[in-house]
Formats: structure tokens, C-alpha cells, sequence
């Protein structure tokens, strides 16, 4: 009696297991890593926040990955595209975490779950993927769904919301710059590479904004940021190596979870009626796009 093997389309149970946990625990270092930044920026300059994040991310990876690869974390194939993808991150970070100043968590959350209705929008002009009718209504209802939650025109509208919505079109061209150039790269390298950026470009505005820490705890907060940050990455590393992204990427939802819990427990802030109406508009048509992509390579593994 022949026993089947698992195929690449069908990852076994538990690994599909192993991926779900990998990215539940990536959520939760993101949810906490934006509390505690958005913390730190109410006495600290943004620049100094972002430039913790990634020189603490970077001392991070040193200690995770230089023991197991040596050098060949510093060796890239093509050093201009990763260039490109740690300012398109770093530019992410800078705008993200100067609208969390002013925004509560859920909404800069919601807004940021964007990312991927944008990479599907740009995937056939950049990616030369086909895109299809139906996904282009599910992106378009999505994109509804921020205009709900960012509410251009109404009289509350804050327009530190556009710093959000700059920080998720560079998140979603940095995912595109990786999955079109990322392919021949080391994971540790291209995430090393990503920290070195964006250390290098927040350094030299450090010392015109930099104010120093009063308390041994706000140490303790900015090395933790890059740590959360380090090992956020490290874990969605995990997680897409394990499982097909299609399966994992409707648990990255739960950052918005994370951030209205957050946001309620660290600064009181509730996200008002319309918020919450945004936010699962986005979130359907996300999940719609996810059961997309699956049919779409089940499709492709019966073919093969």
C-alpha cells in the first residue's frame, strides 16, 4: 500500500498549525509595538521612535542570525532593490508611527489593513498578475470601506488619517518590491538589509531631534520596540515559509483587535460607530480576496 506524501499546495496539519500560531504571535508583537510607540511619541520625537525601532530590529537580528550565517548576512545579489525596499519600509514606519501622534489605534489599524487590497490593485501592472473582475469589485469595496474610516470632507475629519494612508502605499510597494525582486535573496539578509536602511536614514536627523530618555523604563521601551519589531518579522517569516499566504493572511486581522483593546486599556480612545463600520468592510473584502487566492491554487494544483 503506497502512502501519500503532502504536496507544496497542501502543507501538512501541522504545519499549517505552526503557520497560524507564527503569524497570531507576529499580531500580537505588532499590536504591541505600535501601543508602546504611540506611548513613547507623546514625550519623544518620532524620529528618535523610528529610529530605535530599527537600530534595536538590527542589533536584534545580529544576535538571531549572524551565529547561523555568518557573512552571508551581509551578501546580497542585488544591493540597489534592497536599498529601494528599506526606504519604502522606513518611509512606512516614519508616516505611521507620526499619525499614531494623533490617532487612536483602530483607526490607524484599520486603515493600514489596506495594504493588501493595494498590492492586488498593482499586482498585474507590476507583477503581471492577473487580477480578475471579481477581485477587482472586492478591492474597490475595500478601498470604500477606508474612505468610511478616514471620512474625507465630514466635519470631523483629521487629517493626520493621510499620514496612515501614505504609510500603507509605501507598505504595500515595499510587499511588491519584495515579492518581484525578494526571490533570490537569503530571508535574514533582506530583513538584516531592511533594519540597516533604516537605521542609516533616521541617523542623521538624530541629533537635531534628540531628547534624552528621563526614566531606565523608556529605555527598557525603546529597545523593546526594535525587539518586538525583530521578532515580529522573524515570526511572519515563519509563517509564510510554513503555510500558502492565502491561508495565513486573514489572521492578520487581528491587529485590529489588538489595537482597539490596546487603545481602549492604554489611552482610553473607543473607536467611534463609522470606524467600526470601515473597518469591517475592509476586513470582508480581505477575507473575500483570501478564499480568492486559495481557489485560485487549488485550481492550479488539480491542474498539475
Amino acid at each position: 500500500m503506497s502512502v501519500k506524501t503532502p504536496s507544496a499546495s497542501h502543507p501538512p496539519t501541522d504545519r499549517i498549525l505552526r503557520a497560524i500560531l507564527a503569524i497570531l504571535f507576529s499580531v500580537a508583537c505588532f499590536s504591541v509595538l505600535n501601543a508602546v510607540s504611540k506611548a513613547l511619541t507623546q514625550h519623544y520625537p518620532v524620529m528618535q521612535v523610528v529610529w530605535a525601532r530599527y537600530l534595536f530590529a538590527f542589533v536584534f537580528m545580529l544576535a538571531l542570525f549572524l551565529p547561523r550565517s555568518g557573512l552571508a548576512l551581509f551578501r546580497w545579489h542585488n544591493v540597489g532593490s534592497q536599498v529601494v525596499r528599506g526606504l519604502l519600509l522606513f518611509f512606512s514606519s516614519f508616516l505611521y508611527f507620526h499619525g499614531l501622534v494623533h490617532l487612536p489605534l483602530a483607526t490607524a489599524a484599520s486603515i493600514s489593513l489596506t495594504s493588501p487590497l493595494i498590492v492586488t490593485a498593482l499586482s498585474s501592472r507590476f507583477l503581471g498578475e492577473p487580477v480578475g473582475l471579481a477581485r477587482w469589485i472586492a478591492v474597490c469595496v475595500g478601498f470604500v470601506g477606508a474612505l468610511i474610516v478616514v471620512r474625507p470632507g465630514d466635519a470631523r475629519f483629521e487629517w493626520h488619517a493621510l499620514l496612515i494612508v501614505g504609510s500603507t502605499l509605501c507598505s504595500a510597494f515595499y510587499q511588491l518590491y519584495s515579492r518581484r525582486y525578494g526571490q533570490a535573496e537569503r530571508p535574514d539578509a533582506s530583513a538584516t538589509m531592511a533594519t540597516i536602511v533604516g537605521t542609516v536614514a533616521a541617523t542623521p536627523i538624530l541629533p537635531f531631534e534628540w531628547v534624552m530618555p528621563a526614566l531606565g523604563w523608556d529605555w527598557f521601551l525603546f529597545v523593546a520596540i526594535g525587539v518586538l519589531a525583530g521578532v515580529g518579522h522573524y515570526f511572519v517569516t515563519i509563517a509564510y515559509s510554513q503555510a500558502p499566504a492565502a491561508t495565513i493572511a486573514p489572521f492578520n486581522y487581528g491587529q485590529l483587535i489588538g489595537a482597539a483593546i490596546l487603545g481602549y486599556m492604554l489611552f482610553d480612545n473607543i473607536p467611534d460607530f463609522w470606524t467600526w463600520v470601515g473597518a469591517a468592510v475592509i476586513v470582508c473584502s480581505g477575507l473575500y480576496l483570501g478564499h480568492a487566492e486559495r481557489q485560485r491554487w487549488r485550481r492550479l494544483a488539480i491542474k498539475k
